[in-house]
């Protein structure tokens, strides 16, 4: 369906259903109530509605770093004490505070989030998410609307954060709003928006492994000066070498942004982006021996040490993303919003990867070869709007979504004549032939998914007195049309799957407003997740689905200079992919022909998470977090049965600490605690633990001219993370960076 089609459609369908529902509760919803519904408790804050549509800003608190608000759970504007579920914000302050140039670096602070899986060094080529003890592909969205399409996608989309305003993680099940998503929840990039006000700002750093980075975000009123129209546009040009040798990366980005006042009532938002990576840096493996254990002679693999060769290995990748917001004001408190999205990445990758230790020193190694392209088109239409059954007041929200996505991927791998590498004294340029075609390639895979989703949504937040009652329940159908075709060694194999899933999920949370700033709630959420593959009897996976209970308790001073949050929940899985039982049974997957899964598998996962910001005065600020998980795999036909997933720790805190010495300088300093993890299935390959420092200084050197000093890892503190017992990685060494920022 054309991008056209779907737009007329759902405005269609939403301006029916605004014009049918709100009209008998108009008056109700604007006439005065007495008694107990007078009461404050009674009435929503007015915060949460936009009353010029397009043009509201976040209340993001005294410092711009105490948000009091948040979207993501709810689809509406609601304040963060007031939301029966987990929720962390990272504010554009928080963003530009930190340096940071990828997602996993902004949220290495925040709870119930494992950011950096790999160690941080990886992460330039992709951003992956573990929340509350699950995997680590599908959670990433923007401008809330999925961004993560396929497992196994190597076009898979990254978002700059210079690109970004905002990055709400929503912990727990989001599928009532958003359809199929992880239990674990979902990290919801904003992109950056026009606002009225003028604004420039340009800068320039400069650190260590050569890094050289240009930014610049300019914008506010076009035109005679009205306001009708505002733009905004963010730059980027950033090249850096790595630890890695040979390694570098590369990035050019733009995001154009205008809005339009249509009216008093009516807003229109176009955001656009393009980003340019002709290099995307380092994203290898080694294996367990010589990472988490000394090599048969002694010594481990050296921290710079390159798996591929820099004649063969080649990453790129090009993405866009295109589409608007639409904002209508109804009357009577109703508002209409429209939002569409199209995205679009495709990369080419070639490489060589370690595929085993030959005793001492030296790696056997493969070739790789893939091109792989992604496109998806997302929108979607909500009516929201005011309402009163007698002293209950209700904030209702009617919605329908769709989504559609193609992913074609080629990939071909050769698993002899690839030159093995020592690993002590390697030697680079060695002829490699690209498995570039089937007639080249030991195995060859070609992959070609289509994916469809519509879902209709509905949300009741409902007050009366000091408890709240979010009520919420969605009906998704998706489909889901795969064709696989391989070949190996010469042998030829396909297959084809076309299913459709419908489900249904809701949330249910009680809230308590104890006093003005303490509030205690309880909920119960559901979610599903389509699974694309096939089993041995030719039957397509069922939908991976969850529930998960939730208690949390969350207070704000009534200045907004302290937040506190607490959150103890349960989560339980099913239908988890397990091996099948007949290890002879072979199936299709992304990378070929493989053994068999089946969906007996099962997961618990029980966990704890704290989290409390402040500005204990006028120039300090505090981040603090603490996160404590027990996953377990409580159903399984592997060696997995009854152990801790792989590469989840149990444990993870940080703790950020900024304060102002005098008016020109400011330090933070912070430290970061990753728990230990298990690198194989059966929990025997122990990962230690590690702590990390991090530190900042920032020097006013005019009103307009501020020079940051930022380091990570500052003292060179060297650890490991491993996906598997044959994927290790050493972990971000020291990185420093200088930063000159000009604003006017």
């Amino acid at each position: 369906m054309h991008a056209p089609a779907i737009q007329g459609r759902f405005l269609l369908l939403s301006c029916a259903a605004a014009l049918a529902w709100p009209a008998a509760s108009a008056a109700d919803a604007a006439a005065p109530a007495g008694g107990a519904a007078s009461d404050r408790h009674a009435t929503l804050d007015a915060v949460i509605v936009r009353e010029r549509p397009g043009g509201a800003e976040y209340d993001d608190g005294p410092n711009g770093r105490l948000p009091r608000q948040a979207a993501s759970a709810t689809k509406t504007r609601t304040p963060l004490l007031e939301t029966p579920q987990s929720v962390s914000v990272l504010t554009q302050a928080d963003l530009q505070a930190s340096g940071a140039v990828t997602l996993g670096q902004a949220l290495a602070y925040s709870p119930g989030l494992h950011a950096m899986p790999g160690g941080g060094n990886d992460s330039s080529r992709y951003d992956f998410f573990s929340l509350r003890g699950q995997t680590y592909n599908g959670a990433l969205f923007l401008d809330g609307m999925r961004a993560s399409f396929g497992v196994g996608n190597l076009s898979l989309p990254q978002f700059d954060p210079w690109l970004l305003e905002r990055v709400e993680v929503l912990r727990g099940p989001g599928s009532m709003l958003y359809g199929q998503s992880l239990p674990g929840g979902l990290v919801n990039a904003l992109s950056k928006r026009p606002q009225a006000k003028a604004h420039r700002q340009a800068s320039v750093t400069l650190g260590n492994w050569q890094r050289r980075e240009l930014r610049l975000d300019a914008g506010g009123a076009a035109g005679d000066g009205s306001g009708r129209f505002t733009w905004r546009l963010a730059a980027l040009g950033r090249a850096q070498n790595n630890q890695i040798d040979h390694v570098s990366s590369r990035r050019l980005a733009l995001a154009p942004s205008l809005r339009w006042q249509i009216g008093p009532q009516t807003a229109l938002t176009l955001l656009a982006s393009y980003q340019r990576d002709p290099r995307g840096g380092y994203y290898g493996g080694l294996p367990a021996q010589g990472v988490l254990s000394p090599l048969p002679n002694g010594g481990y693999v050296p921290r710079r040490f390159f798996v591929g060769d820099p004649a063969f290995s080649h990453f790129s990748r090009t993405q866009t993303t295109l589409g608007y917001d639409f904002e209508h004001a109804l009357g009577a408190g109703w508002t209409l919003r429209h939002a569409l999205r199209r995205i679009t990445s495709q990369a080419a990758v070639q490489g060589l990867a370690a595929a085993a230790l030959v005793p001492p020193d030296m790696l056997a190694r493969t070739a790789l070869h893939a091109g792989s392209r992604t496109q998806a088109l997302m929108a979607d239409t909500a009516i929201e709007g005011q309402a009163r059954t007698g002293p209950v007041a209700h904030r209702l929200l009617l919605g329908l979504d769709h989504m559609q996505s193609r992913l074609t991927q080629q990939m071909g791998f050769s698993f002899a004549g690839v030159p093995p590498l020592r690993i002590r004294n390697p030697v680079y340029g060695l002829a490699v032939a690209a498995p570039a075609s089937p007639a080249t390639a030991h195995l060859w895979a070609e992959t070609l998914d289509h994916a469809r989703q519509t879902g209709f949504y509905v949300q009741d937040q409902m007050r009366h007195g000091p408890f709240a009652l979010t009520l919420g329940g969605r009906y998704d159908t998706a489909r889901t049309r795969s064709q696989r075709a391989s070949q190996l060694m010469g042998r030829a194999a396909s297959a084809a799957i076309g299913q459709q899933d419908d489900a249904f999920t809701g949330r249910a949370a009680l809230s308590w407003h104890i006093t003005p700033q303490w509030v205690a709630y309880a909920s119960h959420a559901t979610s599903f997740l389509p699974q694309a593959g096939l089993m041995a009897d030719g039957q397509g996976y069922r939908p991976l689905r969850a529930r998960q209970w939730e208690a949390g308790l969350k207070y704000a001073s009534e200045d907004g200079r302290l937040q506190l949050a607490a959150a103890a929940f349960s989560i339980q899985q099913k239908n988890a992919l397990t091996p099948d039982a007949d290890p002879t049974h072979m199936c299709m997957s992304a990378t070929g022909p493989g053994p068999c899964m089946t969906q007996s598998g099962r997961q618990r996962t029980r966990g704890l998470e704290l989290e409390g910001r402040a500005a204990l005065a006028q120039a300090t600020h505090i981040h603090a977090s603490l996160t404590w998980l027990a996953p377990q795999i409580t159903a399984s036909n592997g060696a997995d049965l009854g152990k801790r997933p792989v590469n989840i720790p149990r444990a993870t805190a940080a703790l950020w600490a900024e304060r102002a010495f005098t008016p020109r300088l400011r330090l933070g300093l912070g430290v970061r605690h990753t728990g230990s993890a298990w690198a194989d299935a059966a929990n025997t390959l122990r990962v230690p633990g590690h702590t990390l420092l991090d530190a900042a200084a920032h020097y006013a050197i005019s009103p307009h001219l501020t020079l940051s000093v930022r380091a990570a890892n500052l003292a060179n503190r060297r650890f490991a993370a491993c996906s598997s017992a044959s994927y290790c990685n050493w972990g971000q060494a020291r990185a420093i960076s200088a930063e000159l920022d000009y604003q006017w």
